[in-house]
């Protein structure tokens, strides 16, 4: 018997030159002003245009954080089902302050959950890493980190199998075409549905200007259809 054909859930590479693609995930103000979130041609992963997302000091979310988002798309998980994605991005100078640019995170009851996040953030002696880590904002241990090459795309691949039993979750990562992390580990809590939210979230406290260029984000229901060995 064949094996069934994969699937794209969500797909978005900004070559509408404006945020359609986001219109029914996410696009709020409040997160992606004008001079916030741009579609721009000056560099791109594939085709004419990229998304970019500069955060400022005065970028205000609450009084615990600054925001520059799009709404990601949801999916709906249970003990045991997996998730695919991947996404390009690309910086021309290195991060001046800790930035995270993607992380999942579970919708009510009880409450929301942040259980992974990906950040960039400037390397001791000049540079900048990237790095991997469970829990909310990656408290529960980084696990995953590496040079982040400056003005080069970078493609990020991820397979995440959901479960609250960390001998049963597993994190698969790819950077650049290579297999980076492959761990056992918790990867939900008790929520049915987990939301992504790329751009850059940061500490109210950080005031340095950074910008990241993402593209060719593509959500799928199979490893093959998200190009993770690209």
């Amino acid at each position: 018997m064949a094996p069934l054909a994969g699937k794209v859930l969500f797909r978005a590479g900004f070559e509408t030159g404006d945020l359609s693609e986001w219109a029914g995930t996410g696009t709020r103000g409040q997160n992606a002003t004008a001079r916030n979130v741009q579609v721009v041609s000056e560099v791109a992963a594939s085709g004419k245009y990229s998304g970019k997302f500069t955060i400022h000091g005065d970028d205000v979310f609450n009084d615990r954080q600054l925001r520059v988002q799009l709404g990601g798309p949801r999916v709906t998980v249970e003990e045991g089902s997996d998730t695919y994605m991947a996404f390009s991005l690309y910086m021309a100078e290195g991060a001046k302050e800790r930035d995270n640019f993607f992380y999942w995170e579970g919708n009510p009851p009880p409450r929301y959950n942040n259980v992974m996040t990906w950040w960039v953030e400037p390397k001791a002696g000049g540079g900048t890493v990237i790095k991997y880590g469970t829990g909310n904002l990656g408290r529960n241990g980084t696990l995953w980190e590496a040079e982040f090459a400056t003005g080069k795309w970078h493609r990020l691949a991820m397979h995440i199998h959901w479960s609250e039993d960390g001998e049963k979750g597993n994190v698969r990562l790819w950077f650049d075409g290579a297999l980076v992390l492959d761990k056992r580990v918790k990867t939900k809590g008790a929520e049915s549905v987990y939301f992504c939210q790329p751009g850059i979230h940061r500490s109210p406290h950080a005031a340095g200007v950074d910008s990241i260029y993402f593209d060719d984000f593509v959500l799928a229901d199979t490893l093959e259809e998200v190009g993770a060995n690209e």
